[in-house]
């Protein structure tokens, strides 16, 4: 009975030990982590870029997206299935150390971590040249491959000659972004509806 309590007492304090160790490094994060912007508007300045979207969805990839004066590029953030990953590596531990709370305690943890990891990778896109795609994991639309552009909720269908590119962006996003589009491409612009196509 005695070794029965003794591992309960130890039991309830790893988890409180847990519980502080990730919540401080939660508010850590929170504090370091500056807010997204969600769309930004250059200044009225002369340069190719006229508008930048700080999140964007494309299946399970994350994305930068930059629209120009001649091509629209996504530059990749992250990787849902790694958020995936992370979120169940700490929801394992936290669970084996602090039972459901540390479940939950890790999930959030876990999503914190992706949100810092990918706000670095956007600074890094803004210190450097958002129209350069670099790499095989960033892609790119020059504005005459595309056949029209179609603003569907909170999709940005893409159609081309041969597939659709259906990108996912915010709620938030999508309420303004369709006034700033036809501004930058508004022979493209589509708002009847369209057939659909194949993803990427």
């Amino acid at each position: 009975m005695l070794a029965v309590s003794v591992l309960l007492v130890s039991s309830a304090i790893v988890a409180s030990i847990f519980g502080f160790a990730l919540g401080g490094l939660n508010i850590i994060i929170g504090i370091l982590t500056p807010k997204a912007a969600g769309i930004t508007v250059p200044d009225d300045q002369p340069g190719p870029l006229k508008l930048s979207l700080d999140k964007a969805v494309i299946r399970a990839n994350i994305y930068a997206v930059a629209f120009s004066e001649k091509k629209i590029v996504l530059r990749k953030l992250s990787s849902a299935y790694l958020t995936v990953v992370t979120v169940l590596i700490l929801a394992i531990l936290g669970a084996v150390l602090a039972g459901p709370f540390g479940v939950i305690v890790g999930g959030i943890t876990a999503f914190s971590i992706q949100e810092s990891v990918t706000q670095r990778r956007r600074d890094e896109i803004k210190r450097g040249n958002a129209l350069e795609a670099s790499g095989g994991s960033d892609i790119e639309f020059p504005y005459d491959e595309l056949e029209h552009v179609q603003l569907l909720g909170n999709r940005i269908q893409l159609y081309l000659k041969d597939r659709t590119v259906r990108i996912a962006i915010s709620r938030r996003s999508s309420r303004i972004i369709g006034s700033m589009l036809e501004k930058i491409i508004p022979a493209k612009i589509q708002s009847r509806p369209v057939p659909s196509g194949k993803d990427p």
